[in-house]
């Protein structure tokens, strides 16, 4: 069971390197874009070109849908970024296990954004692991678990790349260690336990008072979606939206949210702690994406804007 590129990496690896699944569950196609085309999920898109029993659902507890998975009779129900909560009839129903590949070391950043999460928070680690699914979210016993680095340049993007494979090959890890009959589940710590809240396109709001370190992890925490942004202001002239796709913390001493540049290649917004973020890929409304010498170039000397509001 699985929907966005993570969990389609995550099955062709087991179609690659052990087996495919009897049957494939995914979300139901969804109108996406500004021409609100109808896009089948990337786990279809996959299983498709590998001719896979593919089961699209609204919701996987619904008797019907139930109906059909019993007909498999399961001995493993493996899930991955599935993006719907399984009920207890569901996972029971395997003969063995449900296991799930979630993108965090357990019991850190238990929820829907663990990859952005670990990387808004600037932690320099995160991870994959394999659990037996339990009835309350993400709070299974472990199977499997293996580390990864964070690099200093990282977005959700590739990092949640990275950890699909890996998440791949740790899910085949787990299956093995089942099939040989001895798999060792450690329960998690509850006291170690954290929470990584969904992120929503009100998070793309920028807080000048942060640290510039700050609020360059939120920059990057926010790519693919829902990419950071800040309001360009001056006086008596329109104001211009930005999307803030790279930048680079800098010391620096001014009021916060307040706008220093050359109008040549500097464009610096002063942050809190003695900081400020100097601004390196950015995209205005409306126009392609660009980096910051080209976007200044584009006023010919005279770039107006002095405050940057969140």
């Amino acid at each position: 069971m699985g929907t966005p590129p993570f969990a389609a990496t995550i099955l062709q690896t087991l179609c690659e390197k052990l087996y495919p699944p009897a049957a494939v569950v995914t979300q139901i196609s969804k109108a996406t874009g500004r021409g609100h085309k109808v896009q089948s999920s990337a786990v279809e898109q996959y299983a498709r070109t590998q001719n896979l029993n593919i089961f699209e659902t609204l919701d996987v507890n619904q008797p019907h849908t139930f109906d059909v998975l019993k007909t498999f009779h399961p001995d493993l129900i493996l899930v991955a970024a599935f993006g719907q909560i399984l009920r207890q009839e569901v996972l029971t129903l395997p003969r063995l296990y449900c296991l799930n590949v979630h993108g965090s070391l357990l019991p850190q950043y238990r929820g829907a954004a663990p990859v952005h999460r670990a990387i808004w928070n600037g932690d320099r680690e995160t991870g994959i692991t394999i659990q037996k699914m339990a009835k309350k979210l993400d709070t299974g016993d472990i199977l499997v678990q293996r580390k990864i680095a964070i690099t200093d340049d990282e977005t959700t993007d590739t990092l949640m790349n990275r950890l699909a494979a890996l998440g791949g090959d740790c899910l085949i890890e787990a299956i093995e260690l089942i099939e040989k009959g001895n798999p060792n589940f450690v329960p998690q710590n509850e006291n170690q336990a954290t929470y990584a809240k969904k992120i929503a396109k009100e998070d793309s709001k920028l807080d000048w008072t942060l640290s510039a370190t700050a609020l360059r992890n939120q920059i990057r925490a926010l790519q693919p979606w829902p990419i950071a942004e800040a309001t360009l202001t001056a006086d008596g002239g329109p104001p211009a939206r930005i999307k803030i796709f790279d930048a680079v913390a800098v010391s620096a001493t001014g009021e916060p949210g307040t706008i220093s540049s050359d109008g040549k290649a500097s464009l610096i917004v002063y942050c809190g702690d003695n900081t400020g973020l100097s601004l390196t890929a950015i995209q205005p409304e409306n126009r392609k994406r660009t980096d910051v010498k080209g976007y200044l170039n584009s006023f010919r000397g005279r770039f107006p804007y002095r405050k940057a509001n969140g």
